[in-house]
């Protein structure tokens, strides 16, 4: 006996646990267990719920579950993997496996003398004269295999050549593929006299088809099956079959286990059980179910043994039975019997109540009729014992006395056996009645959380706990902890669990697995929770075995299935409420900032508004916001920046407002703000200030700080508005009206916006009317070389053709056109259409007389990513040499993202085009540009040169800008030449190339061409360079 320290805790490993097969090898088991003072850790490795048990391959089951309790492992026929066995071999546990030979794994094999008991059951079929004798079996398992090949051998050793036809092999060990094989036997003409079955399952199913096809079983065809089950015995034909010990092979599997984990050499390889041949009707015999037989009691009855008690007959009947592993006293059941039997051999009776109690502990031993024939026959030849030894054997009389004893006895007996079976099948519908409650309890786990094993109440179970896989863990193969999530304890009382993580080779916890008392028939069962892809945990429940329970049936077995399903439909629940929580965030809040959204903010704008027409104290505002700068750092740094700064931008808003307000995102870089309860109409604007100077703060993207502005609408709330349209409407006219003031402005609204809002759209839908009717035209205004006063290139520029305003400048509709996005349209139409005009004026070849086409380019153009294609795509499609263009961005759109503009001009200089900086000294960063860009030239913006004359500031501000370029390499166009002062000024300075209204107009390209003629000077009166120093 191990001291409990030192408890030898055996890990059963087994895709079932019940039943005639599986049921009796864990009875040896616990039996043998229970001796040495061990544990039993039964593992199930197949899903929850399967009930097939017969597989070619092993289930896949990679879990090393309880493995810091278990001291080693049985393992029934082919559970788990070779590679499964060979872990568990490395980490000190030693294998036994019970029927089955793993491929390249080496370790002790407990199995059934398969060879002896298929050689036993051929030669008898043989003896009976049957030369035609088929096998029905699967090869599969490894028992089978043997079995077919001793079937063959011992035909063989008869001078029988096995007929590969009479082999039927089928596809599992259960009852349908005996039905399988008889309608093949039926389809061949029955070409056997008799067959043998791989096991009794098998065999029962092929008897049963056959005798509901019409044949005489048999007569037609003998059967003998392989187990020796109950089913068998009891059916008709009773099955002859070969009966293997299985008790005692569960038994020897765990004596080996002990000898090897107590470091005795146990040779690899097969350890077989003796098996018998149990004769019966199925075979031609005549069966066990009689009582005794006429020549017995003719021949032998002089010859028996006057001495032999009746308790000595029933133990050494026992010991060659079929119940040895059945603990029984049969004193008291003999003593009663002999005293009935004496008082009638006297002329008395005793038959009665004492004599009922006393039969019961052999109606409890006895499980089917056969059992209970070989007994009676025990007690008659008991009675024969007395009536020769009292020298009365010729007495009528005394025989017939004895004979009514003997009968009343068997009749006791046979009732006694009935009650047992009544009790037995009470004890199933409670099994039943216990399985119908917790399926209830599991069915309705939307009232009750399944996780807390409160349902386990219901059943016989001394304990249970329940670990589900954590959500974030790896892959099914590589699962190595479990959460604690429901304990079940029925003696300490109370359910639930702890919720805390252990390791899987830790679960179940110590305290449960302590419980497992083999003594008391209970063990650890752990069943994985898993139907089909659902994969949740593990249970583990301290219970009875359930040797009895159909294979793959067992109760267990079914509540981890309804339990999986329970955890599938709870996960199912929990998916729909959180998809129905997140379809009601979707419709009420922003997913990517968690903000309001434009339906929650119009309700709350709605109470607001009903509150004002309640409450004559109560104001309120609305502000929108639209980030400026946005796009840049969007097409710049990608979308997931994008999406970075505008959380960041919603947490700043958050944190600024009171929590009475609201802010919320409306869609791209556009929100909104409800200021309730405010204190006057000027508290919109201390807050709009606030604003723009927290989300000015630098934002830190990854490894980028940017900088963005926002300008803000402001409309504060009148009795006029009764709805939100309006007033959200208003506050984004103002919106709009602060953006054109420039960046980081706010406006509140007056009435006059809403002219200019009305005349913007007016704009809008007229450009989207142009662009489809072909209404914008270009003009071209010439750059001038300034050394020669000769036409040195052109800078295209739009204009609006409107059917009914005639002329449009640009000046009132490119802002619209930026603002709406049209820009992006009538800016690649421009660059195309300048570089169509090149090549109309045959300036396209870059040999041909010099001349450069400006195109200026706006600011979503300048940032769209596909502008260096457009422009190359333009190049190749008109043939043009690309010194033939120049691009024109102004300094402010350089300057919004300064990196990423040197990669854009650095692209376009590449393929051949110049850069240059329009509007050069109105920005604020115009030294950074020309040190840090790739520019080729800057064009000195008009409000300098027009201040030539009636400022010494400014000349000297031209004077030195001028000097600047040319000390830089750079060329330089001075814009806006109107008078000869300003001309003369600029030659003397030395400035290349000049344009404005001295020269030319803006005019449309036919005019333009007049230009190109050959020897045009376009200001012949005007001082050369060389006489008149600068002043």
């Amino acid at each position: 006996m191990l001291s409990e320290a030192d408890t030898f805790n055996v890990g059963v490993l087994s895709t079932a646990f019940g039943g005639p097969y599986f049921g009796e090898l864990m009875a040896g088991i616990a039996t043998e267990l229970a001796s040495a003072g061990g544990r039993m850790i039964a593992i199930q490795t197949v899903d929850a719920g399967t009930v097939e048990q017969d597989f070619p391959e092993p289930p896949p089951f990679p879990h090393h579950v309880a493995w810091d309790f278990v001291g080693g492992f049985v393992v029934i026929l082919n559970s788990v993997g070779a590679d499964y066995l060979r872990a568990a071999r490395d980490s000190g546990r030693p294998v036994v496996v019970i029927s089955d030979v793993p491929p390249g794994f080496d370790c002790p094999v407990v199995l059934p003398d398969n060879f002896a008991g298929t050689r036993a059951a051929t030669q008898h079929l043989i003896d009976h004269g049957h030369t035609r004798i088929g096998y029905v079996g699967f090869p599969g398992n490894s028992d089978v295999h043997e079995r077919i090949h001793a079937y063959r051998k011992t035909m063989a050793d008869n001078g029988l050549a096995p007929d590969p036809g009479l082999l039927f092999v089928v596809d599992d060990m259960q009852e349908a593929s005996g039905e399988r094989a008889a309608r093949m036997m039926l389809e061949r003409g029955m070409p056997a006299t008799a067959v043998l079955t791989g096991n009794d399952r098998n065999a029962i199913g092929l008897t049963r088809a056959l005798t509901n096809a019409g044949l005489q079983l048999p007569n037609d065809l003998a059967v003998i099956g392989f187990d020796d089950n109950e089913a068998g015995a009891r059916m008709t034909p009773s099955l002859t079959s070969v009966r293997q010990p299985l008790e005692d092979i569960g038994a020897l599997a765990v004596r080996l286990l002990i000898q090897m984990r107590g470091g005795e050499k146990v040779p690899s390889g097969k350890h077989a059980m003796p098996t018998s041949l149990t004769v019966r009707e199925s075979c031609g015999c005549a069966g066990l179910l009689r009582i005794a037989s006429k020549a017995f009691e003719a021949a032998d009855v002089a010859c028996l043994d006057s001495t032999s008690s009746l308790p000595a007959l029933l133990a050494t009947w026992h010991a060659g039975s079929r119940y040895l592993n059945y603990a029984i006293d049969f004193g008291g059941p003999a003593a009663a019997i002999d005293d009935a039997l004496r008082f009638a051999l006297e002329g008395g009776r005793l038959v009665g109540p004492v004599l009922r109690r006393s039969l019961v502990p052999l109606a409890e031993m006895l499980q089917d009729g056969e059992g209970l024939a070989e007994i009676a026959g025990l007690i008659r030849r008991h009675a024969w014992q007395l009536q020769a030894g009292a020298g009365l054997d010729q007495d009528l009389g005394v025989t017939r006395r004895m004979e009514g004893c003997l009968q009343e006895i068997f009749l006791l007996l046979a009732q006694a056996q009935i009650v047992q079976l009544s009790l037995h099948a009470q004890s199933m519908m409670s099994s039943l009645g216990t399985q119908y409650s917790v399926s209830l309890q599991l069915l309705r786990s939307q009232e009750k959380d399944p996780c807390s094993l409160d349902w386990l109440q219901a059943t016989d179970v001394r304990a249970g706990c329940l670990g589900l896989w954590p959500e974030r863990e790896p892959a099914p193969g590589k699962r190595t902890a479990l959460t604690v999530v429901g304990q079940f304890d029925r003696e300490n009382g109370g359910t639930g669990g702890p919720n805390e993580l252990v390791p899987l080779t830790a679960f179940p916890p110590a305290g449960l697995v302590s419980l497992a008392d083999v003594t008391t028939d209970h063990m650890v069962y752990i069943a994985h929770l898993k139907v089909g892809p659902g994969d949740w945990g593990m249970l583990a429940v301290v219970g009875p075995i359930q040797a009895y329970a159909p294979e793959g049936r067992e109760t267990m077995n079914q509540w981890a299935a309804l339990l999986s399903v329970a955890l599938a439909h709870q996960a199912l629940l929990k998916t729909m409420r959180e998809q129905e929580e997140h379809l009601r965030r979707a419709a009420l809040y922003d997913e990517l900032t968690g903000l309001p959204n434009r339906a929650q903010f119009r309700t709350r704008l709605t109470a607001a508004i009903a509150r004002a027409n309640r409450r004559s104290d109560y104001k309120y505002a609305v502000l929108m916001l639209d980030l400026d700068g946005f796009k840049i750092v969007n097409d710049s740094l990608g979308h997931h920046a994008g999406d970075g700064l505008l959380q960041q931008v919603a947490a700043r808003l958050t944190t600024t407002l009171r929590s009475t307000d609201t802010a919320a995102r409306f869609g791209g870089d556009e929100f909104a703000i409800l200021l309730e309860d405010i204190a006057d109409d000027n508290n919109p604007v201390v807050v709009a200030e606030r604003l723009q100077r927290d989300v000015s703060q630098p934002h830190r993207l990854g490894d980028t700080e940017v900088v963005v502005s926002v300008s803000i609408g402001i409309a504060v709330g009148t009795a006029e508005y009764g709805d939100t349209e309006a007033i959200m409407r208003d506050a984004d006219i103002a919106m709009y009206h602060a953006k054109t003031h420039g960046k980081r402005s706010h406006a509140t609204f007056n009435p006059a916006m809403h002219n200019a809002a009305t005349d913007r759209l007016t704009i809008e839908s007229g450009l989207r009317r142009a662009l489809h009717n072909r209404e914008l035209v270009l003009f071209y205004q010439p750059i001038v070389d300034l050394r020669t006063l000769t036409l040195s290139g052109a800078e295209a520029l739009i204009r609006w053709r409107h059917p009914t305003r005639g002329l449009v400048p640009p000046n009132e509709f490119l802002g619209v056109a930026e603002e709406s996005g049209l820009s992006l349209s009538i800016g690649t139409w421009v660059l195309e259409e300048s570089c169509r005009q090149l090549r109309r004026w045959g300036l396209h070849h870059g040999d041909a007389r010099p001349f450069m086409m400006s195109v200026n380019v706006s600011n979503r153009q300048f940032w769209q990513s596909t502008l260096i294609d457009d422009v190359d795509d333009n190049l190749r499609a008109f043939g043009l040499s690309p010194d033939r263009l120049a691009v024109e961005i102004t300094e402010g759109v350089i300057m919004d993202d300064a990196k990423l503009a040197s990669s854009v001009l650095s692209g376009l200089r590449t393929l051949g085009v110049q850069v240059h900086i329009d509007d050069f000294g109105t920005g604020y960063s115009s030294l950074e540009a020309l040190q840090d860009l790739a520019i080729d030239a800057f064009k000195i913006d008009r409000s300098f040169i027009s201040r030539i004359a009636t400022s010494p500031r400014g000349k000297e501000l031209v004077r030195t800008i001028v000097t600047m370029g040319l000390n830089l390499n750079l060329d330089v166009i001075a814009e806006g030449i109107e008078t000869d002062e300003e001309l003369g000024f600029v030659r003397r300075l030395g400035c290349p190339y000049g344009q404005g209204y001295l020269f030319s107009r803006a005019v449309p390209a036919e005019e333009f061409a007049k230009l190109l003629e050959p020897g045009v000077v376009l200001a012949d009166a005007i001082d050369r360079p060389d006489k008149q120093a600068p002043s």
